[in-house]
């Protein structure tokens, strides 16, 4: 059984001081990728565990708990903390640090996100304009805010009754394609919350600050 605390992950990928500071918490287990420990430590985070093979990182420190990974591997740094996360019990994740820099890296953390919520594995992304989410048979509500879009986007395959409750955009048992992505894209919450629901198959949900 999963524990209620958050294993936070830190990348080296976009991340501002302030994104980090807002919403990590004080109860939040932090295990750092790779250079994600430089950008933790900048903010005045200590991780309680470091992973990587740290061909990245500025300095590898001697008093934080390590993993060293081998340069030659099936997996990212990022993958691996997730792994270690799961091993660890956690089933809510929050990556900073999943975006930006190299795209194939992006990628590949939404496809890390969209097989966790397969397993039913809460885990979002969030960077300096965007929140991340993935759903899988199941559904979610997303608060209103000002200048906030939402796009969502079929994965891997077509998903299947997808309906979209509270927005300007509703779709109402909708089958979404993965190959037309231009429908979900950048729609408005018009009530207090939007309800995505998906009967079967997986979506990517992307909340962007405009």
């Amino acid at each position: 059984m999963g524990t209620e605390r958050r294993c936070v992950i830190i990348g080296g990928g976009d991340c501002s001081a302030e994104i980090l500071k807002k919403n990590i918490l004080t109860d939040d287990f932090i295990i750092c990728a790779d250079s994600g420990f430089d950008i933790a430590t900048e903010c005045g985070f200590i991780p309680d565990l470091l992973i990587g093979d740290f061909d990245s990182i500025k300095a590898v420190p001697t008093n934080v708990s390590k993993i060293t990974l081998p340069v030659e591997k099936d997996v990212t740094d990022t993958v691996a903390a997730f792994n270690e996360g799961v091993k660890l019990g956690f089933n809510k994740f929050v990556l900073f640090g999943g975006t930006g820099g190299r795209f194939e890296h992006t990628l590949a953390n939404i496809s890390l996100m969209a097989n966790a919520s397969k397993s039913g594995v809460t885990f979002e992304i969030i960077d300096n304009k965007h929140i991340f989410r993935s759903i899988t048979n199941s559904s979610i509500k997303i608060k209103r805010k000002d200048n906030q879009q939402v796009s969502v986007f079929a994965f891997g395959d077509r998903a299947f009754g997808v309906t979209l409750k509270g927005f300007h955009y509703p779709l109402w048992d909708y089958t979404l394609d993965p190959f037309n992505g231009a429908l979900g894209t950048s729609n408005d919450i018009v009530e207090d919350f939007g309800e995505i629901s998906v009967l079967k198959g997986t979506l990517i949900i992307i909340e962007t600050e405009m």
